[in-house]
């Protein structure tokens, strides 16, 4: 099992001289590995895309794909001839122009011929475009150039990472870049013990920037040992409805017992923050000579922060009711999580809980459960809030209100948010709403070309 944990940094590099290497300086050099990263992956992309060319070429003439090694060759410094699959291709023959260190020109290099891979037939479909990388990419650092230190006189932890390789660390004068971690709290404290100890094994990472707070941040990987989990029913399905007056309403199909987390809080937060963005905004334009006359960022510093407020709201409210919602399927034996596709979707319209993110908390949920052996599945959202769980019914006026559901055939009257969740607790509902609505259509069309009496 693999998890992540983001890690604050607070710049602690020296050069090869033991001398503070100042912070301008130490940016100046991570953006340019960042750049150097970026032109990597599109390079990698280039060859992909012009290799998948040549294959489908050759195919058309032999009616069999080539072998990469018959083809992809290039001349070593002793004059003698190698050939390679297409990943070692490519190595070869950017390697010696970036100041990457091997390990992570490695790791960076596989990511980005994976994401070709993974991506080819939605980009063959047009359902994407061809992958491009923007100049402020993660920086991919490889296990084996993480080493973590604590200091025990200071309580502090701190990490040292590899990043250049020989003629990198002749360019910029620096051989290792260390760091300390800020810990804000026991759990990340326990991860940083843990893989300290050796008790979490430490995977390939990434080095990130944060514009927003001009920092660094670690996405450090560790792994540990998936403890034994409950065997759970893989034929009982937990359907998960996710909106506005509850963001998480979760039920099993016939069964009256749900889990039903209210937006109460959200609300309450939403009324906060707006209060506090508007007393700001005036203190903004009225503010003394403290901030005036320093930029616009300097002005608005205050508004960032609460944006940072949100962002820490979300992540933390996410978490709790995805947690909620796995030991919910738990307790009641559920093997399956369906959830709706919402991808890109916000279900309501309201300006804060607009950008509420959904695909955030589907997210955690997804993480959650493949810990605890549970399969989550994904359908079409489309007439789940409109059919009757109770009938099949599926009518534009069966959702009267927000919170409400009463079915036209049937009368079944029932809160909206649960009905939902029902019918997204039934095994390939999409399919059956599909197959529901063809066999309606004929019926309408008949019925409107019916003369009138």
């Amino acid at each position: 099992m693999t998890k992540v944990v983001k890690l604050a940094l607070i710049s602690n590099v020296t050069d090869k001289d033991g001398n503070k290497v100042e912070y301008n300086e130490l940016n100046r050099c991570l953006w340019d590995l960042q750049k150097e990263t970026r032109d990597l992956k599109n390079a990698v992309v280039r060859e992909c895309w012009e290799w998948y060319g040549f294959t489908n070429d050759y195919y058309k003439l032999n009616e069999e794909y080539p072998n990469e090694r018959d083809y992809l060759k290039k001349a070593k410094s002793d004059g003698t001839i190698k050939d390679y699959a297409l990943d070692g291709f490519i190595y070869a023959k950017y390697s010696k122009k970036y100041n990457l260190h091997s390990g992570n020109y490695s790791q960076t290099l596989r990511d980005a011929c994976g994401s070709f891979k993974n991506n080819l037939k939605e980009i063959l479909r047009g359902d994407k475009s061809i992958l491009s990388y923007r100049a402020d990419q993660p920086l991919d650092i490889k296990k084996t150039c993480i080493g973590l230190e604590y200091d025990k006189d200071t309580n502090t932890y701190y990490v040292t990472l590899v990043l250049l390789n020989k003629n990198g660390v002749k360019h910029y004068n620096i051989s290792d870049f260390r760091f300390k971690i800020t810990v804000k709290d026991n759990s990340t404290r326990t991860i940083l013990e843990r893989c300290f100890d050796g008790v979490y094994g430490i995977s390939a990472s990434k080095l990130i920037w944060n514009r927003k707070k001009s920092q660094w941040f670690l996405n450090l990987c560790y792994s540990f040992d998936k403890v034994e989990v409950k065997e759970l029913d893989k034929k009982k399905i937990l359907g998960v409805n996710l909106g506005v007056y509850y963001p998480l309403y979760a039920s099993i199909s016939g069964e009256k017992d749900r889990l039903a987390i209210s937006g109460d809080e959200i609300i309450e937060f939403r009324k906060r923050i707006e209060a506090r963005r508007t007393a700001l905004k005036k203190q903004a334009a009225v503010c003394g000579d403290g901030r005036i006359g320093h930029g616009y960022k300097t002005r608005m510093k205050p508004l960032q922060n609460v944006s940072d407020k949100i962002a820490n709201f979300r992540d933390t409210f996410n978490h709790k009711a995805s947690k909620k919602l796995i030991d919910f399927a738990i307790k009641n034996d559920c093997g399956i999580i369906q959830l709706e596709n919402l991808k890109g979707v916000t279900k309501n319209s309201e300006g804060f809980l607009k950008n509420w993110s959904f695909y955030d908390l589907q997210s955690k949920i997804e993480n959650k459960a493949k810990e605890r052996g549970i399969k989550v599945v994904y359908i079409e959202p489309a007439y789940t809030s409109l059919r009757c769980s109770k009938c099949g019914c599926i009518h534009k006026d069966n959702h009267p209100t927000r919170e409400q559901f009463i079915c036209q055939e049937c009368g079944y009257r029932v809160l909206h948010d649960y009905n939902a969740s029902q019918n997204i607790a039934v095994k390939d509902i999409d399919k059956i709403i599909k197959a529901e609505l063809e066999k309606t259509e004929p019926e309408k069309k008949t019925e409107e070309e019916k003369p009138e009496k």
